[in-house]
């Protein structure tokens, strides 16, 4: 192989590995952000559950749940918790609820 030839080579495995390296770095960064985004979800998420129907927080933190349920960063496997968690708080607001007159009931009063 001639001097031509030989930087030639050189130089296509420099830009090959200079390419190599871009996508590398590339999918790093991208999965340090889906680390990120999915620890700040995780943190709404526990913050979320932590408040009970009496506590003045408790409408955010079921309109948090609900917004956790369709952020389609999050994986699929999340947001299916956090609806699960939604669907949960839900029926537990229900259960505290103290039953309501029925329509009769009101018209008689």
């Amino acid at each position: 192989m001639g001097g031509t030839e030989t930087a030639l080579v050189a130089a296509s495995i420099a830009a090959l590995a200079s390419t190599v390296g871009a996508v590398v770095s590339w999918f790093g960064a991208f999965q340090e952000r889906r680390t990120v985004i999915r620890h700040h979800a995780w943190e709404r998420f526990t913050w979320a559950l932590r408040q009970q129907p009496h506590d003045r927080a408790y409408d955010i933190s079921i309109a948090v749940l609900r917004n956790l349920a369709t952020v389609s960063l999050c994986p699929k496997s999340d947001r299916r918790l956090a609806y699960r968690a939604l669907r949960r708080e839900r029926a537990a607001a229900d259960a505290t609820r103290p039953p309501g007159p029925t329509a009769g009931q009101e018209a008689d009063s």
